[in-house]
């Protein structure tokens, strides 16, 4: 059983996108698992899992792919276009709305069950084929999302989109379903993009008001985790590792294993310019000087006090021997940056709260789908000595040191 589902449906923290990826042991109403090969074993077990060798030209041929999963989605996908041209009828001609579509599909098991209170199940298989098709999607469009925040100018069209399936490998591989041949790939593509007067359904507001809200979501975690890898790239890679004095062998090798991860070049900035236009004007012009880290410090005194004071403590986890100003400027603007980003990405899910009929006061907690886990605050917690509490602020923990190697 989803333990998200659950504790949406029993008042504990959760959100839509913890769901949405969360539903590894759900079965829709044909006996297929909703995540279908990531599905956890009891629940595949018993269920066809035909995989032979795709047979299809490119990048995909001779690689694993799910027949009985294809199977299905072939008796649903009319179904499932349908519902996407009435999606594209029904909202504009951008890559925003393209998202929202994606999503659309993407969140259908989910905002069924949470509409249904259900946690046990079925889902529906035309839901559940709809997710499938738009998992394999939403690779390809949070990638695009991901170019059009660093200022990319990307053409709304089927081939730009195709190209783009092609250069990142989408739609390859046993993990959801085989994409399906070439034809079927080019006319989803088609009606995702381009829509298609393919029959009369129009679709009810809640279900658009959702997916936009989805899509917001998922753009402000895009400018997030751009953000974020930047403070990545300077502890890592910068000037900043050069002055990081880990406390131990366990830390030093850790440092090491995370220069792997990090890329040489130094990161792109976003476009502060590209933010989603869906945003409210004042949230946009405080997003934007977050991500060039030229907030008022006024707006982080707390930040600045607090760091300063921690970098002046012995006990650190990673010692820093720099000038502890600039570090400490750094932190404050970090952890305002990701206050702002988390405060706006509850306030849509909020909203998406009230669209679902649940109540507000509930706990959240954010779905790795919209707001990919922080990945230099560990790092500035370990030099500081104290964790990041619940409200954004070094209020936590503190950051033990591990006296052994590990």
């Amino acid at each position: 059983m989803s333990k998200s589902l659950q504790d949406a449906l029993q008042g504990r923290a959760w959100s839509v996108s913890a769901v949405i990826f969360d539903l590894n042991d759900m079965l829709d109403d044909e006996g297929r698992p909703v995540s279908e090969r990531r599905a956890d074993a009891p629940v595949r077990a018993g269920v066809e899992m035909d995989t032979r060798p795709c047979p299809y030209a490119g990048a995909r041929h001779g690689k694993w792919m799910n027949v009985s999963a294809l199977n299905q989605i072939s008796r649903h996908y009319n179904a499932v276009m349908d519902e996407i041209a009435a999606f594209r009828r029904q909202t504009g001609a951008t890559w925003e709305d393209v998202l929202a579509g994606v999503l659309d599909q993407l969140a259908r098991p989910t905002i069924l069950l949470l509409q249904q209170r259900n946690e046990r199940g079925p889902v529906q298989a035309q839901a559940a084929v709809g997710h499938k098709l738009a998992a394999g999607f939403f690779g390809v469009v949070r990638t695009l999302h991901e170019r059009l925040a660093l200022g990319g100018q990307i053409e709304v069209s089927v081939p730009v989109f195709l190209d783009l399936v092609d250069e990142i490998g989408a739609l390859v591989g046993p993990a959801e379903v085989c994409a399906g041949s070439p034809q079927m790939i080019r006319k989803a593509s088609t009606t995702l993009i381009e829509g298609e007067e393919r029959s009369d359904l129009v679709l009810d507001r809640t279900r658009l008001d959702v997916a936009r809200c989805l899509a917001l979501q998922v753009q402000l975690g895009i400018f997030w985790k751009l953000y974020d890898r930047q403070h990545v790239w300077e502890l890592i890679r910068g000037e900043t590792r050069g002055r990081l004095r880990p406390s131990n062998e366990f830390l030093v090798r850790k440092l090491e294993r995370a220069e792997d991860d990090v890329a040489a070049a130094m990161p792109p900035i976003p476009d502060v310019t590209c933010l989603p236009a869906g945003l409210d004007a004042a949230v946009r012009f405080r997003l934007a000087d977050a991500l060039l880290d030229v907030t008022d410090p006024r707006a982080m005194a707390q930040d600045l006090e607090d760091a300063a004071e921690l970098m002046g403590q012995p006990g650190s986890a990673i010692g820093y021997d720099g000038a502890h100003a600039p570090f400490v400027q750094r932190v404050a603007c970090y952890l305002h940056a990701y206050r702002l980003f988390t405060s706006e990405i509850e306030t849509l899910e909020r909203r998406l709260r009230e669209l679902l009929g649940f109540a507000q006061d509930a706990p959240m907690r954010l779905g790795g789908t919209v707001f990919p886990l922080p990945q230099a605050q560990p790092w500035y917690e370990m030099v500081l000595g104290r964790r990041v509490g619940e409200t954004g602020r070094l209020t936590g923990s503190s950051v033990g040191l591990r006296s052994k190697v590990a």
